[in-house]
């Protein structure tokens, strides 16, 4: 929407190759630093703070306030980030309850030692997807760790497998989930059609712990985008994260 107000809390960079640019989609970590997804206009380094320069490069972090017609941003206001650095993290708990005479063998049960659960889930046309709970996230890789694997059906079936190659923390779980096959096709499809909806990708992921793709766009206008995907594959299974969001 060209009329509509957009805010983003992002790095603005210039270099000798390109004017101020937004950089929504991630920044390489060179020195100086290499990104840009937007070309900005009216962008004025002598009204804003905090700006870095090195090797012919400008760049800062800054919170921006300004329009967006699909091809440039017109910044109306610009001042420090407001960016929080305590995101949260994905939640890697197990859906599991800890049995009642404990998670049993922690012997050899450390994320090193997974591959063959992961090999066999992999091979599997039900799998969804999987992750690790360290029992002692302090200890990180030398932890024993819960393997969490999610499947469509027959969770006792798969459960019994596992246990073969698998003495360790163990939570299986059944879920009416698209497949890891499924949301790969799912992934591939929708990033196809962005174009269609009128809509500029900075990255796309999943699934991770949850049986979901996300794809990260410059904006989504009114959120057509995301009601499109809803309606094509049911909703939350395709979730947009826009990087410019419409000022409230």
């Amino acid at each position: 929407d060209p009329n509509g107000r957009y805010e983003a809390n992002t790095i603005v960079l210039e270099d000798q190759v390109h004017g101020p640019m937004l950089c929504l989609g991630g920044m390489l970590e060179s020195f100086p630093p290499q990104c840009g997804d937007v070309p900005v206009a009216g962008w004025n380094w002598a009204k804003v703070k905090g700006e870095e320069r090195a090797g012919g490069t400008t760049w800062g972090a800054y919170h921006v306030v300004g329009t967006y017609d699909g091809e440039k941003f017109v910044v109306t206001q610009a001042g420090p980030s407001e960016m929080d650095d305590s995101l949260s993290e994905p939640d890697f708990s197990s859906p599991c309850k800890e049995p009642a005479g404990g998670w049993g063998d922690l012997d050899h049960a450390t994320q090193n030692d997974v591959a063959p659960v992961s090999k066999y889930a992999d091979a599997q046309e039900d799998y969804v997807t999987s992750w690790v709970t360290h029992l002692d996230p302090t200890a990180q890789e030398f932890s024993p760790v819960i393997v969490n694997v999610i499947f469509t059906r027959d969770a006792a079936r798969h459960e019994a497998a596992i246990r073969e190659v698998w003495r360790g923390p163990l939570c299986v779980v059944e879920r009416d989930v698209p497949s890891a096959a499924e949301l790969a096709r799912i992934r591939k499809e929708a990033e196809s059609s962005l174009q269609e909806l009128g809509l500029q990708m900075l990255w796309s992921a999943g699934p991770g712990v949850e049986p979901i793709v996300e794809i990260g766009v410059v904006a989504d206008p009114a959120g057509q985008g995301q009601a499109a995907f809803d309606e094509r594959y049911g909703a939350g299974f395709v979730r947009l994260q826009p990087a410019l969001q419409p000022v409230s």
